[in-house]
């Protein structure tokens, strides 16, 4: 059987923003994400109001009720209706964007469809570097429809309980981002990529569910079409957790750590339905695995590397 592929297009959906001229990520203590939601309140409560960007967009009232909106001031938000992008977008064109650090979006369970069709554009939710210390409980609120179902571009920043599933480019987006923690993901059907960590370090991915997906389940690196023998030029994604995940039936690979995927720790992946990826479940591009280490999957697994350094 040949090995499947898919189509290298140009992604357009989101435009680039400025490189991250922080220099080199330092590694931190993990612990200080356990409970990063109460630095927003904290935060709120005395005050202590971060600057919003200068975006001229209209500003998202405290319950959201239809997407062209940009938050642009701490405090608490909610989704209070389904809204989708017929309403308008933003002039980058996001449903919602967050441009303010301590804020938390409920989403209320509700949903955010973007115009879908085979080439969807647009981005569902979009968080904004340089802003840090947000939560988005969406408590299962569904995104689909965009090229990018949620655009993660900031730090210290919580994600829970989202489904991004039918969008183009990724069902969720981490780039440039750093001391992520994104939780309870469902990311299937995804035109490309259910989870995709770009250039994004020290963060961690639990619980996931990314099946069915057009490339990859899960992929750390910067190429558009998955692992490449290159690796990535605009700088690497280090120090990345991923841990305790549902990979199946996509179209290449379940989980794959692209060259210069360091440092990071991949366990508890498992075929939730026994429908193996048709490349690899699992892959790591580095050699004998580099840094990273993979343990506690699932035992059918495959394994691309000689001397078994994917348990």
């Amino acid at each position: 059987m040949p090995e499947p592929s898919i189509t290298n297009r140009e992604l357009t959906g989101h435009p680039e923003v400025p490189q991250d001229d922080e220099g080199f990520f330092e590694m931190r203590n993990r612990v200080t994400l356990r409970f990063p939601w109460i630095l927003p309140i904290i935060a709120i409560t005395a005050g202590l109001i971060m600057p919003a960007a200068a975006f001229a967009q209209t500003a998202c009232p405290p319950t959201i009720n239809s997407c062209g909106c940009t938050i642009v001031k701490s405090g608490s938000y909610k989704i209070g209706l389904a809204i989708d992008s017929s309403q308008g977008l933003t002039p980058a064109g996001a449903c919602i964007e967050i441009a303010s650090s301590f804020v938390i979006l409920d989403g209320g369970k509700k949903t955010i469809t973007g115009p879908g069709g085979p080439t969807p554009t647009g981005i569902g939710v979009w968080v904004h570097h340089p802003f840090r210390s947000d939560f988005l409980e969406f408590r299962g609120s569904v995104i689909s429809g965009f090229d990018v179902g949620l655009l993660i571009q900031s730090r210290q920043t919580v994600a829970d309980d989202v489904t991004a599933n039918s969008n183009g480019t990724a069902g969720v987006e981490l780039f440039k981002a750093e001391d992520i923690e994104l939780t309870n993901t469902t990311a299937e059907t995804n035109l490309n990529y259910g989870i995709w960590l770009r250039q994004t370090s020290v963060s961690d991915v639990t619980d996931s569910k990314t099946e069915s997906n057009g490339n990859i389940g899960l992929y750390v690196g910067c190429s558009a079409i998955g692992p490449t023998s290159s690796g990535c030029g605009g700088g690497p994604s280090p120090g990345n957790y991923i841990f305790t995940g549902n990979i199946q039936a996509n179209a290449n690979y379940g989980v794959a750590l692209d060259i210069g995927a360091k440092t990071s720790i991949v366990t508890n992946q498992v075929l939730s339905g026994g429908t193996h990826n048709s490349k690899d479940d699992l892959f790591d591009a580095n050699s004998s695995c580099g840094s990273n280490k993979w343990f506690a999957n699932d035992s059918t697994a495959t394994n691309n590397q000689a001397g078994g350094c994917i348990k």
